[in-house]
């Protein structure tokens, strides 16, 4: 008998920054169906080999079964791949069989299609949305981690006094959120914000922004977690609309500028790593 709770357990907690390597433990992804996967969806840059679209994916395939947003049949279950579609609006979708190997992941993907043979076609999971952010939240910064350890992201404000630069960030974003500019970005298992911060330049705020702040919304507070530079958070941000023309235009541009040079490591975990 086909067991969603099975299922969940085999994937582990979501609350982890290795989430390709934990969806890869859960079930085997060949290179070729990936490669077929990327050919069949509207056409998108997916970064040094493919690894935003597996992403992609480690993240949506879990978010189907959580909301049992699939189908099965004997030893197979079928979800969407994610929200991806054909260049003719077609729904993408994956089958997963179990492993026939014990000693290896518990499921294996064995085809990436527009047309599969299952009772029912499963439909895309939803995209869970972040907290609502409330008006006057306080704005709480780790100030060394910002300002500190990654003072090189905002040298401009490096001649100011410490109270002022914290001023000067969380004024930003604040003036970001009253013209709601923040858009969604999932990280470490929940949904969070991203906020573009126009430090030096507000007149055209379609523009890329200087930095953009993670903002974690908490019951009592908006925790700002650190300052990314603007093609730091793509692949997370990807994470969270159906497509990737929903992105801001300056968030494209940036990634398409360094796509081809971020390792996977960086791309698992933008709020750690940066191009050398």
């Amino acid at each position: 008998m086909f067991n969603r709770d099975d299922l969940l357990e085999q994937l582990g907690s979501s609350h982890t920054k290795k989430i390709v390597e934990r969806f890869e433990k859960f079930a085997y992804i060949p290179t070729g169906i990936i490669n077929e996967l990327s050919n069949l969806a509207l056409q998108e840059d997916w970064g040094k080999n493919l690894f935003v679209l597996k992403k992609y994916i480690a993240v949506h395939v879990p978010w189907s079964i959580e909301t049992h947003a699939y189908t099965f049949n004997r030893d197979q279950f079928y979800v969407t791949a994610g929200h991806l579609q054909t260049r003719y609006g077609t729904p993408i979708y994956l089958v997963f069989e179990k492993n026939r190997n014990p000693n290896m992941q518990p499921w294996v993907l064995k085809k990436a299609s527009t047309d599969i043979y299952a009772p029912d076609f499963p439909l895309p999971p939803s995209i869970p949305l972040p907290p609502q952010i409330e008006k006057g939240a306080e704005i709480v910064m780790s100030h060394d981690h910002i300002l500190g350890d990654n003072e090189d992201r905002v040298s401009f404000l490096k001649d100011a006094p410490p109270v002022a630069q914290m001023c000067a960030v969380s004024g930003s974003i604040q003036w970001s959120i009253n013209r709601s500019l923040q858009f969604s970005y999932w990280y470490y298992g929940r949904m969070n914000y991203l906020v573009p911060l126009y430090l030096r330049d507000r007149e055209d705020i379609t523009k890329q922004p200087d930095v953009i702040a993670t903002v974690q919304v908490n019951s009592d507070n908006l925790r700002v977690r650190t300052v990314l530079a603007p093609y730091m958070p793509y692949a997370n941000a990807r994470m969270a609309v159906k497509r990737h023309d929903q992105l801001p235009p300056w968030l494209l541009d940036s990634w398409r500028d360094y796509s081809s040079k971020l390792s996977e490591d960086q791309l698992e975990d933008p709020e750690q790593n940066d191009v050398n």
